[in-house]
């Protein structure tokens, strides 16, 4: 009886986690009033510096309020394998101050990455720039210096003092890396290689297994810090597709529902119970 349990909690979690924008996500930063993880996984966040005011105005009805940051602090989010899944998407709101700046003057809105010494020998994660140019940017580690170091992707300048949709993506099995704003496809391509920030992996990679960071850049997140609002956070474990980006950016992040996760933890009860 016990196995006929498990197999139906089992199945009734598969079908209620069904939604892809729920049942992928890994992480959710609202930034409404402070930098928790809304997404039930408890990949809360923590201030870094000053600068960094919640509660203010946000994108849009279905995002509620935002966080400024003037480029004196940021939010640190705990390095966890769970947060650095081969393929994935990052979404979020963002309404910069400033772009662009010369002078390497690169501006991220987060960045998850891992630039082991000496030289960059080996490079992983993601980051999304507002570059020295003043356009979005997307960077992907390649693991071996060899391997393209950052793999660079870019994408429309930045709109200063409104807020934009942006969201990036990669998909491990087609290799395949997308960059939208506002809903639209801005371009794809297919990087020489992608490394994950996740010292766990058996790839003969070196890694440091850094935080990612919200509103700044850099392995530890004290340079290229962001200056402007960011709102409604996420990430997920696998590639979104075209119209699964755009219904978070019209609807929001969808909270997860007590049935999902009522079925979870009956699913993690029944297990336990079964290896009794």
């Amino acid at each position: 009886m016990a196995n006929v349990h498990l197999a139906a909690a089992a199945a009734f979690a598969s079908f209620a986690l069904a939604s892809p924008a729920s049942a992928a996500l890994v992480a959710w930063y609202p930034l409404d009033n402070d930098a928790s993880d809304a997404s039930g996984n408890g990949h809360h966040g923590a201030v870094v510096g000053s600068g960094v005011t919640f509660g203010q105005a946000g994108a849009n009805a279905a995002t509620g309020q935002s966080t400024d940051f003037t480029g004196s602090g940021h939010i640190d989010i705990a390095w966890d394998a769970a947060l650095n899944s081969q393929s994935f998407t990052v979404a979020l709101w963002t309404n910069a101050d400033l772009a662009g700046g010369g002078g390497g003057n690169y501006r991220s809105p987060i960045t998850n990455r891992d630039d082991v010494a000496p030289g960059g020998a080996f490079r992983h994660g993601w980051i999304i720039y507002n570059d020295n140019a003043g356009n979005w940017s997307f960077w992907n580690g390649g693991g071996l210096g060899s391997n393209g170091a950052w793999n660079i992707q870019n994408a429309d300048p930045v709109d200063v003092g409104n807020w934009h949709h942006i969201a990036i993506t990669y998909d491990a099995g087609s290799n395949t890396k997308s960059f939208f704003i506002d809903g639209a496809l801005i371009g794809s391509s297919n990087p020489v290689a992608f490394s994950p920030n996740d010292g766990t992996l058996a790839d003969g990679f070196t890694h440091e297994n850094e935080d990612i960071h919200i509103g700044g850049g850099g392995d530890d997140g004290t340079s290229f810090r962001w200056d402007g609002r960011l709102d409604d956070v996420g990430l997920w474990d696998t590639a979104l597709s075209q119209s699964e980006i755009q219904n978070v950016m019209m609807n929001g992040i969808p909270e997860p529902s007590a049935g999902v996760l009522s079925a979870l933890a009956g699913f993690a009860l029944l297990a336990r119970r079964r290896r009794r």
